[in-house]
């Protein structure tokens, strides 16, 4: 009996010196997996967020996030993991992402790229820290970013005058369909482009307009040059992005109307026949306003300009002048806005019709008298009656 007692008091010794020798063990390897508790005089440094930055705004098409920090350093023998959280809030009571375990990066930097894309129009608050097993830093300073829809404008669709169709007017409305859009757009405005050749270089007007409702339009304030083809293309932006240029589309203006050639003047005025050059144009002026407009063809203004030419010819025959026609170069071809004038016995060449050619300005007449040089006197028939 008294053996058993004897025994029984000498293991309880022994069982205890095992586990301290256990114990004993752990402390003493660091760099154990299993080392017990934080290990005193081990500090490892708070991570540095580098990215994204404080205030940052991501496209939701830019998903998921990639989260960088700086490498900590740490004065312990093990190796450092990192945590990183994301919340809805900054207290982090509402955590959307956790993950522990990232290894750290080999360049000074470690990254965590989210699993999944986070839902947009929200804000976001993120942190990192750094873990050995054993002791852990503090976390990092927390940053938020905000997850957005982008702002998309689709180039806008021309509706009219489209496809080189030749249109009824010289003064046509552009019209586009609206552009599509996604993500928080703002006040809208169109660009409409129109231009004399398909480069765009040779512009004839660039018109902005606010959005209308469904479709966008304007009227251009201007006559545009008869029986001619024009390009044009729009596109639309807000105060955030710019969409594409539609695609170009063109139009044939309208050709001017045919005017039959008016009467002339069935008498003389009641100042009596021009004597003088000025004279002559005053009254040219006057009578024939029809023949002097703008936007008409070339082929048009030549006939107009020879029209006039041949009615101040008469005139001025029936008013005691000594006119002409003159032969260009010689001739058989005559000269449609120049004139012959024998000026106190020699001929003389006027030319009677400033930059007539110009179709886009109202047809100036003028007396600009030049000398004899290059002058072919032709003489004009039939030979008006003045009457």
């Amino acid at each position: 009996m008294m053996s058993r007692r004897v025994f029984g008091v000498l293991l309880i010794p022994v069982t205890m010196a095992a586990v301290a020798a256990c114990e004993a063990v752990k402390s003493a390897t660091p760099t154990s997996p299993s080392v017990a508790g934080p290990i005193a005089g081990v500090n490892i440094t708070n991570p540095h967020p580098v990215a994204p930055p404080q205030g940052t705004t991501i496209a939701s098409t830019d998903q998921p996030v990639t989260l960088t920090v700086n490498n900590v350093t740490t004065n312990g023998q093990r190796p450092v993991t990192y945590l990183f959280e994301v919340a809805s809030d900054s207290e982090f009571a509402t955590k959307v992402v956790t993950r522990e375990g990232i290894e750290p990066g080999a360049d000074g930097k470690t990254s965590y790229r989210l699993p999944d894309a986070l839902l947009p129009e929200r804000t976001y608050f993120w942190r990192a820290k750094a873990k050995d097993g054993a002791n852990e830093s503090g976390y990092s300073v927390v940053l938020s970013f905000n997850v957005v829809t982008p702002v998309i404008i689709q180039a806008p669709v021309p509706i009219s005058p489209v496809s080189g169709a030749t249109i009824s007017t010289l003064r046509p409305t552009f019209k586009t369909n609206n552009a599509a859009r996604s993500g928080p757009v703002g006040a809208v405005t169109y660009v409409f482009d129109i231009a004399r050749n398909a480069t765009f270089s040779d512009k004839e007007a660039v018109v902005t307009v606010s959005e209308q409702a469904g479709q966008t339009k304007f009227t251009i304030d201007q006559e545009l040059v008869p029986d001619k083809k024009y390009y044009w293309r729009v596109k639309a932006y807000d105060p955030q992005v710019t969409s594409e240029w539609s695609l170009p589309q063109s139009f044939v203006t309208p050709a001017p109307s045919v005017k039959v050639p008016g009467p002339v003047a069935p008498g003389p005025p009641s100042s009596g026949w021009p004597k003088t050059g000025q004279e002559l144009v005053r009254w040219a002026t006057a009578t024939y306003p029809d023949r002097l407009v703008a936007g008409v063809s070339v082929s048009q203004r030549q006939a107009n300009m020879a029209f006039v030419r041949d009615r101040m010819i008469e005139a001025g025959l029936c008013g005691g002048m000594q006119l002409a026609w003159n032969l260009k170069r010689g001739g058989p071809e005559k000269s449609i806005d120049y004139l012959a004038y024998n000026k106190t016995g020699t001929w003389i060449g006027v030319d009677i019709g400033y930059a007539y050619d110009d179709t886009s300005m109202v047809l100036q007449l003028q007396w600009a008298e030049g000398d004899s040089y290059m002058v072919y006197p032709l003489t004009y028939t039939p030979a008006p009656s003045c009457r």
